[in-house]
């Protein structure tokens, strides 16, 4: 459609270039504000092919990564299975098994870190939501911009806040991804605003690291509408501020009813990611409920 589009644009100014010395001086002005508007329609056409060329291409890139560096769960319990000299004992995949959640997948953390020392870790969405990336950390932000493979792209990364630590060790950690129109990279986090159901389905998530596997549960979603301050400031540890912080400003305004108790051992992650308005970000905040080292 976009291709029929991009020819019909063309022949039209092919058409007004033949009969632009034809007319009278008005027709003239009229016949080149119309090959200006056409030049510019072509411009944003050509913009949407390459926007979606790219998606197109990330979107590979990635299938590709999870093919050759996550395995399921049954591939993760024979690696430690042979790492520890026992064979594998199927009653540890019940249902009722408190470890459940870790024997999701298995990360290749240190093949990937041959591909780009930068990625820290894997964020792994429980169910079918399919958010399911490498974890990128620069000190800055250079993987807004670029891909793992440090290649300039227009979906960037997911990737921590330059201010925090990588190891997610401190108690509040902040992660950036973009809301992409194919719902890839973060994109697929709009639900949690549009559909009031989705949260049941879809309330936890994982981040694996070198020090361990984290899982998180999401207690509270918001519209917010600065990159400084606020929801984005990062905390090292639990103090009387961050229990403030947590109440007055995560919790306060979420899309849903939102309390957590605050102790010394709570880690919360917010994920960031824009809108179809400049000026506002969505964002969904977890607090750590389990871990695995």
């Amino acid at each position: 459609m976009i291709k029929d589009r991009f020819d019909l644009l063309k022949n039209k100014i092919k058409w007004i270039c033949q009969n632009i010395l034809s007319g009278n001086k008005k027709e003239k002005i009229s016949l080149l504000l119309s090959v200006v508007l056409v030049i510019l329609a072509i411009v944003s056409i050509t913009k949407i092919i390459q926007i979606h060329a790219a998606e197109a291409k990330q979107e590979k890139e990635i299938k590709a990564l999870q093919q050759e560096y996550i395995s399921d769960s049954s591939d993760k319990k024979d690696l430690a299975d042979k790492s520890a000299g026992s064979s594998s004992d199927t009653d540890d995949a019940k249902e009722d098994d408190p470890n459940a959640w870790y024997h999701d997948i298995y990360v290749d953390l240190a093949g990937l870190k041959k591909l780009n020392p930068d990625i820290v870790g894997w964020i792994y969405f429980e169910g079918d939501i399919g958010i399911s990336y490498p974890l990128l950390y620069s000190g800055d932000d250079y993987y807004l911009t670029h891909n793992y493979q440090k290649e300039e792209e227009s979906a960037g990364s997911i990737y921590i806040d330059k201010n925090n630590n990588p190891d997610l060790s401190e108690a509040h950690t902040l992660i950036y991804g973009h809301n992409m129109r194919n719902l890839s990279m973060f994109g697929k986090l709009r639900y949690y605003k549009t559909d009031e159901d989705y949260l049941d389905d879809h309330r936890y998530f994982q981040l694996i690291t070198d020090t361990g596997a984290y899982r998180y549960e999401i207690f509270a979603y918001k519209d917010v509408s600065t990159l400084t301050g606020g929801i984005y400031t990062t905390w090292k540890f639990v103090d009387d501020g961050f229990k403030e912080f947590v109440e007055d400003t995560i919790c306060q305004g979420s899309y849903v009813d939102a309390d957590i108790d605050v102790d010394d051992e709570t880690h919360i992650v917010t994920l960031s990611t824009c809108s179809y308005d400049s000026d506002v970000r969505f964002t969904v905040s977890a607090v750590r409920v389990d871990e695995h080292e």
